[in-house]
C-alpha cells in the first residue's frame, strides 16, 4: 500500500485555496460581541492569546501553514511553530480622536477591511482580533479562519473552544446518515440534476477589487421562526425572499428577472472537534421582479424544496471531495475556478445554527455572534445568519459596485419581514 500522506489537504478544503483571488479572499469567521459591563475594563489581546495558547493542542489548523505548492503534488500542510502573535492576535481601538466610542459603523468598516485582505500563505491561515472602543460596555473579537481550515460550522466550533463552551455538534444530536446504496443512487440522480441546472441569467455589477461594505442586523429569533411558521415556510425561505426583495429595491445596475443563489448545506456528518469543510452548495432560483413580497416568498418556498431532497448535496459533496481528490493540483485548480463563482451563481445565502446557550470569555458574556462569510469570485453579495442564543444574527457583505452601503439593505430587509407579518 502507498504511504498515507498525513499532511495532505482534503480536496474539499483545497478547493477554497484554488478559487481564492486577491480581490476575493476565502476566509470565514465570526464577529463576537462581548458585554464588558461586569468587568473593570475591556478584554485584552494578552487574555485572548492565553486562551489560544491553552487551546492550541486541540487546534492543529492553527499550527500549520501551506507547504510550497507544486503543479502535480497535492497541497499539504506543514508544521509552523514560530507564531507571530502580534500579527495573529492584534488589538484595535476604535475610539475617535476626542475619546468618544467609534460605534458600530466603525466596527463594520474594520470587519470589511479585514475580510478583504487575503491571509498570507507563509503562516497559519487565521487571525483573532480584539476590538475595543466600540460602545460603552461593548467590545468584540473578530475571528478569521481560512475556508481551507474550517467551514462555517467548523469556525463556530473553533470560536466556542475559546469560550470554554461545549462543541456545537454536541447540541445537534445524531444526524441521519444515508446508507451506501442511497448515497450511490442519490449521487447519480444529483449529478444529473447538477448537469441540467440553470446557469445565472446575466451578471451582477462587480468592481473587481477587494473593497466591500459590511453590516449587521439582530432580530428576535423566536419572532422570525413564528413568522415562518405562520407563512408555512422555513427561516431560510424568509432569508432568501427578504434578500431578493431588498436587492430589488436598492441594488445598482441592470438586474435579471431571477437570482441564482448558492445555499450551503450540511453534506457530511459533523463530529466533535471537526474543523474541515462538511458543507456543499445547492442553487436556488429566486424571483427578483416587481411583485408583492408574499408572492415572492411563496415562489421561494416552492423553489427551495430542492434543498431538502438531498440528491444535489450528495452529488456536490462527491464532486468537491471524492472527484477533486483524483485530480492533480493543476487540474483541480482549473476545475475549481471553472465551477465556482459568478458564472454559476449570483450570490450566497447561508443560514447556520449557533449555540443556544450563553457563553463567556474570561468573565465577558457573549452578547451575540455574527457570521463573516467571503464573497465568491465574480459575485457581489453574501448574506449570512447565525441563530445564536435567541438572536437572528444576520450580516451582509457586498461589493460597493452593487450596493453602496449595507445599512439601507438591512433596514429594507427588516421592513420586508414587517410587511410579511
Amino acid at each position: 500500500m502507498a504511504r498515507r500522506d498525513t499532511g495532505r489537504i482534503p480536496a474539499s478544503d483545497a478547493f477554497f485555496l484554488h478559487v481564492e483571488t486577491p480581490w476575493a479572499p476565502q476566509h470565514v469567521g465570526g464577529l463576537i460581541m462581548l458585554d464588558t459591563s461586569g468587568q473593570d475594563g475591556p478584554p485584552t489581546r494578552e487574555q485572548l492569546r492565553a486562551k489560544i495558547v491553552a487551546a492550541l493542542p486541540g487546534l492543529p489548523g492553527f499550527r500549520w501553514r501551506l507547504a510550497p505548492p507544486t503543479r502535480w503534488r497535492p497541497l499539504r500542510w506543514i508544521a509552523h511553530t514560530a507564531i507571530d502573535w502580534a500579527w495573529h492576535v492584534p488589538e484595535f481601538d476604535l475610539r475617535r480622536p476626542d475619546g468618544r466610542p467609534g460605534g458600530m459603523p466603525a466596527l463594520h468598516r474594520l470587519v470589511a477591511e479585514l475580510a478583504g485582505q487575503p491571509l498570507p500563505r507563509d503562516r497559519p491561515l487565521w487571525r483573532l482580533c480584539v476590538v475595543t472602543g466600540i460602545e460603552e460596555h461593548v467590545a468584540a473579537v473578530i475571528s478569521l479562519v481560512h475556508h481551507s481550515v474550517a467551514d462555517g460550522i467548523g469556525t463556530i466550533n473553533l470560536m466556542l473552544s475559546m469560550f470554554d463552551s461545549p462543541d456545537l455538534t454536541s447540541a445537534m444530536g445524531d444526524m441521519a446518515r444515508p446508507g451506501r446504496l442511497r448515497q450511490v443512487l442519490g449521487g447519480a440522480v444529483g449529478l444529473a440534476q447538477l448537469a441540467f441546472d440553470r446557469r445565472p441569467r446575466g451578471r451582477l455589477a462587480v468592481s473587481g477589487t477587494a473593497g466591500r461594505t459590511f453590516g449587521t442586523l439582530a432580530l428576535d429569533l423566536d419572532e422570525v421562526r413564528e413568522l415562518a411558521r405562520r407563512r408555512g415556510v422555513r427561516v431560510t425561505d424568509l432569508l432568501l425572499a427578504g434578500t431578493a426583495g431588498a436587492l430589488r429595491r436598492l441594488a445598482k445596475g441592470p438586474l435579471p428577472s431571477k437570482l441564482l443563489v448558492s445555499v450551503p448545506l450540511m453534506a457530511a456528518e459533523p463530529r466533535a472537534g471537526r474543523a474541515g469543510n462538511v458543507t456543499a452548495a445547492v442553487m436556488v432560483e429566486v424571483p427578483l421582479g416587481e411583485m408583492p413580497e408574499a408572492q415572492r416568498l411563496a415562489a421561494v418556498a416552492k423553489a427551495s424544496t430542492r434543498l431538502r431532497t438531498g440528491t444535489r448535496v450528495i452529488a456536490s459533496r462527491f464532486v468537491m471531495h471524492a472527484l477533486g481528490r483524483l485530480m492533480p493540483p493543476v487540474l483541480h485548480s482549473w476545475f475549481a475556478r471553472t465551477v465556482y463563482g459568478g458564472r454559476f451563481f449570483h450570490g450566497i445565502a447561508s443560514n447556520m445554527p449557533g449555540a443556544t446557550w450563553q457563553v463567556a470569555m474570561n468573565g465577558y458574556p457573549l452578547i451575540t455572534a455574527y457570521p463573516i462569510i467571503p464573497l465568491a469570485p465574480g459575485t457581489p453579495f453574501v448574506v449570512g445568519v447565525l441563530g445564536w442564543h435567541g438572536v437572528f444574527s444576520m450580516t451582509l457583505a457586498a461589493d460597493p459596485a452593487f450596493l453602496d452601503d449595507a445599512e439601507p439593505f438591512l433596514k429594507e430587509f427588516r421592513r420586508i419581514l414587517d410587511e410579511l407579518s
